[in-house]
């Protein structure tokens, strides 16, 4: 008797035709993310700001790291600048981290009911990034009380969607290689505290210098996330368009990252009860 696979027989469905379940998951986790806790929804500002106040004690008091200057000629802020850097940071490794445990906890109601392994994983990546966008408001007043405003802000929600496909298709890849191995989960820790050092967040590139200073700077601008970093600075920070290197790199990040989740999707992501 032959079997039928299963991915012929369920209906594909554009992703938007999932948003209902997408919005479902990532409402679960906004509603347990500060459960129990003392101060709620406050807990999303004090975490950023306490790492802001820790890194900006560390490389702008100790190390006297020197930002540049604003993009209106005011003299640069460290503090500001390390913020533009850490709302993309935070975005992209929260999502990651939690897609992973997010795809594991999804796993028993997996083994009941079919639903499209990207899902959990989105969804969770809607939670992170309402915190991103409490962020990211928060350095957008900084930065009017600054005066340091520009048409170059126009810009950002393109930059946003580029951001959302490809954080979005990394989280979903590592999320559905973690339940087939999960020693996926453990190499992505490591990898990610090697990413934040190798992406340009707390230190500038114009400070990398030394005898490998010109392959090290090529190496690090090589990073599709010290694109994402370096082009929101431009149009945030500096008030510039940013280059034509810097959108093809997060453009064609994004797209690269796309078509990669896509496949993993397809050749990994059907049946994964049987897995989780």
């Amino acid at each position: 008797m032959s079997t039928t696979p299963a991915e012929s027989v369920r209906p594909k469905k554009p992703i938007w035709s999932y948003w209902f379940l997408i919005y479902t998951f990532g409402q679960r986790d906004l509603k347990s993310k500060f459960k129990g806790s003392a101060l709620g929804w406050l807990w999303s500002l004090v975490v950023p700001l306490a790492t802001i106040g820790i890194y900006s004690v560390v490389f702008s008091i100790i190390l006297r790291v020197e930002p540049p200057d604003f993009g209106s000629g005011r003299k640069g802020l460290f503090v500001v600048w390390l913020f533009c850097g850490l709302i993309f940071w935070t975005f992209f490794s929260n999502t990651v981290n939690n897609g992973i445990a997010e795809m594991l906890s999804a796993g028993q109601i997996l083994q009941k009911v079919y639903f499209p392994a990207y899902a959990p994983v989105l969804g969770s990546a809607l939670a992170v990034g309402v915190q991103s966008l409490i962020e990211f408001g928060i350095l957008a007043i900084i930065m009017l009380f600054l005066g340091n405003v520009s048409w170059t802000w126009l810009l950002i929600p393109v930059w946003m969607v580029f951001v959302v496909i490809f954080v979005g298709s990394i989280a979903t890849i590592f999320a559905i290689l973690n339940v087939y191995a999960k020693d996926v989960a453990h190499l992505v820790a490591i990898a990610l505290q090697l990413l934040f050092y190798a992406t340009p967040i707390i230190y500038p590139l114009s400070m990398v210098g030394g005898a490998w200073g010109g392959n090290l700077v090529a190496l690090l601008q090589a990073n599709p996330l010290t694109g994402f970093v370096t082009l929101f600075r431009s149009l945030m920070y500096e008030l510039t368009p940013g280059n034509l290197y810097q959108w093809g790199m997060v453009a064609g990040a994004a797209l690269v990252s796309l078509g990669l989740a896509t496949w993993v999707v397809r050749t990994k992501g059907e049946d994964l009860g049987e897995h989780a």
